[in-house]
């Protein structure tokens, strides 16, 4: 895995040495993958990892995976922000689910001042976004899908997966 990160890098002209790595964890296998490779990666190249952590509580489970990425964070000296989200069901509960997701992101990454934002999206989710932007009737470039780095506002968004 360290080797596709390494040529990842290179590729994308990303310079992680020296730091602070803010990645989006939701205790999945995808995000703990990338929670995983980074803590090998660490042992190469030096950099901080900076967790964050969305409870949303719309199922029970929630709250045993919200305590499990916090012990995990703990017991390897990860640093670990979690937001528990507590909004009504709205008709469209994922748009604004993810605007508060990435509003969390954003803070934590101005307050621990990085620049990086990894998130564990992977070839699955990029077909199935190009799916629901062509049924939605999305402009040429929504057909593109996720991008792997974009920039948002000074900050660098990437899905290495």
């Amino acid at each position: 895995m360290n080797e596709y990160l390494f040529k990842f890098f290179e590729n994308n002209n990303l310079d992680i040495k020296n730091k602070k790595l803010t990645l989006a964890i939701s205790t999945g296998v995808d995000s703990m993958a990338l929670l995983f490779s980074f803590i090998e990666l660490q042992k190469i190249i030096p950099f901080e990892i900076i967790v964050c952590h969305v409870n949303h509580n719309k199922r029970v489970e929630s709250v045993i995976e919200e305590e499990y990425i916090k012990d995990f964070c703990f017991k390897n000296n990860i640093k670990c922000y979690v937001e528990k989200l507590n909004f009504e069901s709205s008709s469209n509960f994922q748009a604004v689910a993810r605007n508060l997701r990435y509003q969390f992101f954003y803070e934590v990454m101005d307050k621990e001042n990085s620049e990086y934002l990894f998130l564990a999206h992977h070839g699955d989710d990029l077909v199935e976004t190009i799916l629901m932007r062509i049924l939605r009737g999305s402009s040429l470039n929504g057909y593109s899908g996720i991008k792997k780095v974009s920039n948002f506002d000074n900050r660098i968004i990437v899905r290495p997966f």
